[in-house]
C-alpha cells in the first residue's frame, strides 16, 4: 500500500482503521521498527490507549515484536507519558504506544520510541519509512523468538515519581476539590490515583473504559462544556480534562471558564520558575506568555521546531530545566522523558496550595495574549509558494521558517504548518485581541486559497 494517505512523522505512523492503515501495514512498520533496534536481544514496552482497535493492533504488534526476537514488557493502557517513563525507568530499547492521541476514534496510530523513553527523531522516522518501503523483516526461528511478559504496576510508579517531585503534603492541606473529565481515555487509570495520593477529592465525568470517546478528544474550549457544567455544579476548586493517552491537559476555572490548553504550560511554567531557576524549551507555537514570565525571572525561552521530540531532544542536548507544548503539554526532564498531563496536574494544584489563590486570580496574573487556532484540509502546502507571498504581505515582520512559517510582529505572531498528526494545515495566530488573530489566520487563509 501507498503511505501517501498515512500521516508520518515524529508523532509516529497514524491512519484510519479500515481505511488506510491495516494489518500488514501494522507488520511491516513493526517489522521496519524492530530494524532500528541495535542489541542482539532486544525488549521493548508496549502500550495502548483505550480506543476500540487498541486491543488488535497491540495484539498484532506483540506477536510481529516476538516473531523478530523482541522481548515484549505489556503494560497494557496505561498514558503515554507513563510508558516513557517506564521505557526509561527500565532501561529498555524501545517502546510502542498504540494511540491516536487527540485524533477521533476512526484513527489509530504507532507511536515509536527510542532509548530512554524518548520518541524517534525525524533521522530514525525517515530510516523506518525506508525499512517499510523495502519490506524489511527480521523474524526468527522458533528457538529464537523473543518473550512476552506482562507488568501491572506502570501506573503506580509513575504516580510515585510525579508525587516525589512536588510538596504533595502542601497540596493535601489545602483540601481541593478536582472536577476531571476523562473522555473515557487513559486518564480514568492514572489520575484518580494521582489525586488520592495528593488528598485530594475529585468528582469526575466521562471516566469508563468503553472504547469510545465521550466527545471530541482533542481538548479545547468547544469540548469542555460538560466540564465546565461540572465544576460549577460541584464548586470544585479547578476542572481537569485530558486527552486519549493523557499526555496533554487543559484546565476550566472555579467559575466554570474553559481555558485554552495554552495556559496549562503558562501555569506550569510560573511555578517552576517560582521554585527552581534555568532555562526552558517550548515550539514554535507557544503562547508567548512564557517568554513574558521568563523575563520575570531573568530566564530565556528557546523555541524548536513542532513535535515533542523536538523540544525534548533540544532540553537534553542543552541540559535545560523544563520545556513543553502550547497543547497543553509540559516535560521536566528530571521526571518524564515527554510530555506528562499528570506532572502538569501536580504542578498547578502546588501552585494553587503555595499561592493560596484560586486558579481565576492566578490566571489573571498571567500575561494577557489571545490565541487563536484554526485549520483547513487544502489540496497541498506549498511552503516556498506561500513563503514567497508571506514575505511579500508581512515587509516588515521577522519570518521564522524552520518548521512551516512563523511570522513574528512586536507583540503577535501568526505560524503556518502542516500538521503532524491529521491531513490538514494547521493556522495558529496570536495577539492581544481576538480580532486581531482572527485578522491574522484569515490573510493566511486567503495565500493558501490563491496557491491551490
Amino acid at each position: 500500500m501507498s503511505t501517501s494517505t498515512l500521516k508520518l512523522s515524529v508523532s509516529g505512523i497514524r491512519g484510519i482503521i479500515g481505511d488506510n492503515l491495516n494489518i500488514p501495514e501494522i507488520v511491516y512498520y513493526t517489522s521496519a521498527f524492530t530494524s532500528l533496534l541495535t542489541s542482539s536481544k532486544p525488549k521493548v514496552l508496549l502500550a495502548r490507549d483505550t480506543r476500540l482497535t487498541g486491543e488488535m493492533i497491540s495484539n498484532v504488534v506483540s506477536s510481529t515484536l516476538i516473531a523478530s526476537g523482541v522481548d515484549v514488557i505489556d503494560a497494557g493502557i496505561i498514558p503515554t507519558p507513563t510508558a516513557l517513563y517506564m521505557a526509561n525507568k527500565l532501561n529498555l530499547h524501545g517502546a510502542i504506544i498504540v494511540s491516536a492521541s487527540h485524533n477521533p476514534i476512526e484513527w489509530n496510530a504507532l507511536k515509536l520510541v527510542g532509548k530512554n523513553g524518548r520518541f524517534l527523531d525525524q533521522e530514525s522516522i525517515n530510516q523506518l519509512i525506508k525499512n517499510y518501503n523495502n519490506k524489511v523483516t527480521s523474524f526468527k526461528s522458533a528457538l529464537k523468538i523473543g518473550k512476552y511478559e506482562k507488568i501491572d504496576n506502570a501506573i503506580d510508579e509513575h504516580v510515585k515519581r510525579v508525587v516525589r517531585f512536588i510538596d504533595a503534603d502542601k497540596i493535601k492541606k489545602a483540601n481541593f476539590k478536582v472536577a476531571c473529565d476523562y473522555v473515557n481515555g487513559t486518564g480514568l487509570f492514572a489520575t484518580p490515583p494521582l489525586l488520592k495520593a495528593l488528598g485530594v477529592k475529585e468528582v469526575s465525568i466521562n471516566d469508563e473504559n468503553t472504547g469510545k470517546f465521550a466527545h471530541t478528544a482533542e481538548p479545547s474550549p468547544s469540548s469542555m462544556t460538560s466540564l465546565s457544567n461540572l465544576v460549577k455544579k460541584e464548586k470544585a476548586d479547578i476542572g481537569f480534562t485530558q486527552d486519549p493517552d493523557a499526555d496533554r491537559l487543559a484546565i476550566v476555572l472555579d467559575d466554570g471558564t474553559a481555558l485554552s490548553e495554552e495556559y496549562t504550560l503558562a501555569l506550569c511554567a510560573k511555578y517552576l520558575w517560582m521554585v527552581g531557576k534555568g532555562n526552558a524549551a517550548v515550539n514554535l507555537s507557544t503562547s508567548s506568555m512564557i517568554d513574558d514570565i521568563a523575563k520575570e525571572t531573568s530566564s530565556k525561552v528557546f523555541r524548536t521546531a513542532i513535535g515533542e521530540i523536538n523540544v525534548s531532544d533540544y532540553l537534553r542536548k542543552n541540559k535545560l530545566y523544563f520545556g513543553g507544548e502550547g497543547n497543553g503539554g509540559v516535560i521536566v526532564p528530571e521526571v518524564t522523558p515527554g510530555r506528562d498531563s499528570l506532572l502538569g496536574i501536580a504542578l498547578i494544584l502546588e501552585l494553587m496550595a503555595t499561592s493560596k489563590k484560586t486558579i481565576k486570580e492566578l490566571v489573571a496574573e498571567l500575561p494577557l495574549y489571545k490565541i487563536v487556532k484554526d485549520k483547513i484540509e487544502v489540496g497541498s502546502f506549498n511552503q516556498k509558494t506561500v513563503l514567497k507571498k508571506m514575505k511579500a504581505l508581512f515587509k516588515d515582520a521577522t519570518i521564522v521558517d524552520i518548521d512551516g512559517i512563523k511570522v513574528e510582529f512586536e507583540n503577535s505572531w501568526v505560524h503556518v504548518r502542516a500538521s503532524n498528526t491529521e491531513n490538514a494545515v494547521r493556522i495558529i495566530a496570536e495577539a492581544k485581541t481576538v480580532k486581531e488573530a482572527k485578522e491574522y489566520i484569515q490573510k493566511v487563509k486567503d495565500i493558501l486559497e490563491m496557491t491551490q
